[in-house]
């Protein structure tokens, strides 16, 4: 069971990098009654001064090694954004040091490691929950709540997609970790991710069936930077995910559901939301009412990711999204390459 943890949560962060950076700290620095940054760890200087600064951290709670960090600093949790390929061992060290563990996506790079992974934390009986921030954007929670709360029938088909625009500058293995197979890279386990949760969950069933073709067509590097999935779920419905790097529709980003009366669709993983009455066939947008500047929303699903995970952490709850989710998501992804090479559908249930 899990165990309640201080208040507030004495939190170490391994990986002072750009997610960090750009969205993880104020929404951390937001919450204070719930979480205190107390300890740091990145191998890279630059990292550590500025999340160091930025959250008040003293000198001696800076660390280079996060090894250090766990055997020095009192933590409850820790949370780890470190580039894919480390995260199944910054994990199993985690809770190796008996810290509550919120880790980055995905939770590792095969599904192998990622059952290690769940074999330590629950030989050390340690939290773990990984980072499904975009169900958390207040577009997203509003068409849940649509879907859970008003009658527009039952979910049929859906669709989402994102479709970046990379430069050649972006896509450098070199200095792009995202843009190497022995860091874990490729679009379809870094973008398309999301895409998955997110339409797993708009269609409110879990994905059984997966054919898909995950291809690189536009740059010189060893990772995928096109993939096409179609889904069906356990209640039959189904669905698809398109993701691609080197296809650039405006940094188009989508997620959306039909009944046979209405459709739901969200814009930009959850910056917007319109809904469809097929009655008139419009498309009206729906007033989210946020209040937020757009820094604040662009940072907001990590913020509410982490106030509602902390929180259950402090309250000794199991967290919202789970090692299952975890998992599973992987596995969907791991279907994709498999029915690549295969060229036929793959059921997730025997992964």
């Amino acid at each position: 069971m899990p165990r309640e943890q201080n208040h507030p949560i004495r939190l170490g962060l391994i990986g002072c990098g750009g997610i960090v950076q750009k969205s993880h700290l104020q929404g951390l620095l937001d919450i204070p009654d719930l979480v205190n940054i107390s300890a740091i760890a990145d191998p890279i200087p630059e990292n550590r001064n500025r999340i160091g600064t930025a959250a008040d951290i003293i000198s001696e709670q800076r660390y280079e090694d996060h090894r250090h960090m766990l055997a020095r600093a009192e933590l409850d949790a820790v949370i780890i954004a470190t580039p894919h390929h480390l995260h199944a061992e910054h994990v199993i060290e985690a809770a190796q040091a008996g810290v509550a563990i919120i880790s980055e996506k995905p939770m590792a790079t095969s599904l192998k490691e990622a059952d290690q992974l769940l074999d330590a934390v629950k030989k050390h009986n340690v939290p773990y929950a990984i980072v499904h921030n975009f169900l958390y954007t207040p577009g997203t929670a509003e068409a849940l709540r649509l879907l859970r709360e008003e009658n527009t029938g039952t979910r049929q088909t859906g669709r989402a997609l994102s479709l970046f625009g990379k430069t050649e500058d972006q896509a450098d293995p070199n200095s792009v970790w995202r843009a190497s197979r022995a860091a874990g890279g490729g679009c379809i386990g870094d973008s398309a991710y999301h895409e998955i949760y997110l339409i797993e969950t708009m269609i409110g069933s879990p994905v059984r069936y997966v054919e898909a073709r995950v291809h690189t067509k536009f740059f010189d590097f060893d990772v995928d930077d096109v993939a096409f999935l179609l889904f069906e779920h356990e209640n039959g419905a189904i669905s698809t995910v398109s993701t691609s790097w080197g296809m650039p529709a405006g940094d188009q980003s989508i997620c959306e559901v039909y009944t046979r009366t209405h459709g739901i669709r969200i814009v930009g993983r959850g910056r917007e939301l319109r809904y469809l009455d097929k009655s008139n066939r419009r498309w009206q947008p729906v007033d989210l009412d946020h209040g937020l500047d757009n820094d604040a929303l662009s940072r907001a699903g990590h913020a509410n990711y982490f106030a509602a995970t902390l929180k259950a952490l402090a309250d000794g709850k199991p967290p919202p999204i789970t090692a299952e989710h975890a998992r599973h998501n992987l596995s969907i992804i791991h279907a994709a390459h498999q029915a690549t090479t295969q060229r036929k559908a793959v059921d997730v249930t025997e992964l």
